[in-house]
């Protein structure tokens, strides 16, 4: 039986990572062809986790205070986000680019 797909929302911390990622880039990187390419990786991946929503790797770090965060990757940054099962969602908790300190990222989440 094939599971019915999941929705995605973003919190507003990610939402805020989002607009800055693709603004910096856009913006001040003055590359709008890399933006919208990363927009649609990310849309492509969100896609794909609809349909598998635990397909992506569990976070173990020290400093998560949970257990049920998982990751997955675009381009360089770095989709953390957990499952709800009740309401069907994929919630997104934070957009970040990979080279940022996660344990700083991880421990406010």
């Amino acid at each position: 039986m094939a599971s019915e797909k999941y929705d995605y929302v973003l919190t507003d911390i990610a939402e805020s990572d989002i607009d800055e990622a693709f603004s910096y880039i856009a913006i001040n990187l003055g590359n709008v062809v890399a933006a919208s390419s990363l927009a649609d990786a990310f849309m492509e991946q969100i896609e794909n986790f609809c349909l598998h929503p635990r397909a992506g790797t569990t976070v173990e770090n020290e400093f998560l205070k949970r257990d049920d965060v998982r990751y997955f990757l675009v381009k360089n940054y770095i989709v953390y986000y957990v499952v709800d099962d009740v309401s069907r969602k994929i919630v997104v908790l934070r957009f970040v680019y990979g080279k940022r300190n996660q344990d700083n990222i991880l421990s406010g989440l």
